[in-house]
């Protein structure tokens, strides 16, 4: 079992870190008519939807329902030379084959507070496990602000998965290869938007963004180059996470460019989104913001933290779909930088974008010298978009860590190391001296718009109950 998911989280690495490329050509949507929705009863097989949320949605006026989408994929060709700025060309191969996959919708119980936008997330399976990622980190801003959440089994592994866990319930979930997975990515757009009745509750939404995080999001770095131009199926691309480089088009050996940008020439907003973690081997694709691109680089943060761990150790402790379900640990404390923040404020200024209101504030590059981060006296990142517990840090936070069973999975979650209690002293003499310091740090990621009012407030909150310089 180790073995296994060794071997897939070192291919994921691979992926994470490579490059990719893909197609453009002329709109025609996908063809909605041809892809059929079915929700799956609770009570199926063990009576329970693996992957589930561990998030109390009950409370937060939201529900949890489960569908099969079946229907006809296409697969894509490579046409011409593609380069590094990503206008890249495919066509449709004609190798057409049936597939049926699993949607895993999270959606206000109350249609009425549907805000009109669906976040659709290429599920992540670098652990050889459907993962959320995205609604782990940002479910706390889609639920309070009425967003409706998607997630889709677009990979064979993930639907593999599945059918292994609980046949009963997922014993039509089926995928031939990963070659599938852009028309089926593209199909599960057209589905919520044609379904809406069913899989939202509600009626069609305004907006429908697609989102992924690392192996994910080098496949959608991929979808925006290729699929996206002639298959229109998004209003909007969240790319979270993702190395210089983007993911394969089909199977086998496809010569690619070692570095991929997005093409500047994109019909639709494009926001990635970039871990401290990340940095080191995104930087080679990093590329001027423009009328269609927008970069952040999150200072302090890693490719994955504390707060996304605990739900997947949870979720995973449950579904025991890795590792015999026991929980990640790592040698050192895991990175636990608010992340969070920074991914609901982009999810937030994506969807005004989408609508017209506005691009997003734009955010600094973390500061490299000869392609290493440079750092303060502290051994925090200088530059990037700055959240308030960095610049008023009680501790240094690190984007990779060591050890623990899975050392793969360590190498990506960053650390954790507090300062000394002496350092705390010099920062903040006095308990109200650091809570004035986090307070002004707070008000100023909330003035560039890298933080949301909402969370400035909790993170205030958050500060005035902190022990801090050894202040009670």
């Amino acid at each position: 079992m180790f073995e296994r998911l060794r071997h897939g989280l070192l291919r994921a690495v691979a992926i994470w870190g490579a490059a990719v490329v893909l197609l453009p050509a002329a709109p025609a949507r996908a063809d909605a008519a041809a892809v059929g929705v079915a929700e799956i009863p609770a009570g199926a097989g063990q009576g329970r939807i693996v992957g589930a949320t561990v998030v109390d949605l009950a409370a937060r006026g939201y529900e949890e329902r489960e569908f099969l989408m079946s229907g006809s994929a296409d697969t894509f060709q490579k046409t011409g030379t593609w380069y590094t700025n990503g206008q890249w060309g495919a066509r449709r191969s004609g190798a057409v084959q049936a597939y049926t996959t699993r949607l895993l919708v999270e959606r206000p119980a109350d249609p009425a507070r549907f805000n009109g936008t669906v976040v659709v997330e290429w599920l992540n399976v670098s652990f050889g496990a459907d993962i959320g990622v995205e609604w782990s980190q940002s479910h706390e801003l889609f639920t309070r602000a009425g967003y409706a959440y998607v997630g889709v089994t677009a990979q064979k592994v993930g639907a593999d998965k599945l059918r292994s866990l609980d046949p009963a319930r997922y014993g039509q979930v089926s995928l031939a290869s990963d070659a599938l997975s852009y028309s089926i990515f593209a199909q599960a757009a057209e589905a919520v938007r044609a379904n809406g009745p069913a899989l939202l509750g509600t009626g069609a939404p305004a907006k429908v963004l697609a989102a992924g995080h690392s192996q994910s999001a080098g496949r959608l770095a991929t979808f925006v180059n290729a699929i996206q131009p002639i298959i229109p199926a998004y209003d909007g691309f969240l790319i979270h996470g993702r190395g210089a480089g983007a993911a394969p088009i089909g199977e086998g050996v496809i010569a690619l460019p070692l570095t991929a940008r997005i093409r500047a020439d994109s019909a639709v907003p494009v926001f990635q989104v970039e871990s401290e973690t990340d940095v080191r081997t995104f930087a080679d694709a990093r590329q001027p913001d423009g009328a269609r691109v927008r970069t952040w680089e999150v200072a302090g943060t890693a490719h994955a933290d504390s707060y996304g761990l605990a739900q997947y150790n949870a979720q995973n402790a449950r579904d025991r779909a890795i590792n015999d379900g026991r929980p990640i640990s790592c040698d050192r404390p895991v990175n636990a930088m608010t992340w969070r923040y920074a991914s609901n404020a982009a999810y937030h200024h994506l969807d005004r974008w989408v609508r017209g209101l506005g691009a997003p504030p734009a955010g600094p590059q973390i500061s490299l010298l000869l392609g290493t981060i440079r750092r303060d006296g502290d051994g925090n990142a200088l530059g990037g978009v700055r959240l308030p517990d960095l610049d008023a840090p009680l501790a240094a936070y690190g984007p990779t860590n060591s050890g623990g069973e899975i050392t793969g999975a360590c190498l990506l979650l960053g650390s954790t190391t507090p300062l000394s209690s002496a350092r705390l002293l010099q920062l903040y003499p006095t308990r109200q001296d650091y809570v004035t310091a986090f307070t002004r740090a707070a008000d100023r990621a909330l003035a560039a718009g890298h933080l949301l009012p909402a969370d400035h407030a909790e993170a205030v909150a958050r500060a005035s109950a902190e022990r801090a310089g050894g202040h009670g």
